[in-house]
């Protein structure tokens, strides 16, 4: 009986972990479509799409590649959760495909496995120039696959 008490706690903290994660994957993305609006960067004609956000992923769109970003959480060994992206660009031909070419992991606070370029600071998916840099960069990647 103890083990299932341990186990149902140790639920309510993943659960509870996960949500804030997923609520910081949502704010990555509704600032991902606010930078891409904003004039310095909408000459590029990047289109965000939030219609699946509820579903755990958002797309964007850029010369003729649909790039999707998908939110997951994974337990750590530390039994800590920790945010991670997946990017799939999407392929019409041969056959209809979401093929992976790249992925970040994040912390309940935000910061990522990443860097910015000549710099020792982690990013922060919850910082505009770091957010916007993330997107930017794997949409570009998107480009070579």
């Amino acid at each position: 009986m103890a083990y299932s008490i341990q186990l149902h706690n140790s639920l309510d903290k993943v659960s509870t972990e996960h949500n804030a994660l997923a609520l910081k994957f949502q704010e990555f993305a509704r600032f991902v479509k606010d930078c891409t609006q904003t004039p310095s960067v909408a000459n590029h004609s990047i289109s965000v799409s939030l219609q699946h956000l509820d579903k755990g992923f958002f797309t964007t769109t850029f010369a003729s590649r649909t790039v999707s970003f998908v939110f997951t959480s994974i337990l750590q060994e530390n039994g800590n959760m920790e945010g991670c992206v997946q990017c799939f660009v999407f392929k019409e031909f041969p056959e209809p495909k979401q093929i992976k070419f790249g992925e970040f992991k994040f912390d309940g606070t935000g910061h990522t496995n990443l860097k910015l370029p000549n710099e020792d600071a982690q990013i922060d998916i919850a910082n505009n120039f770091g957010t916007l840099h993330i997107a930017l960069y794997f949409i570009r990647e998107s480009l070579s696959s």
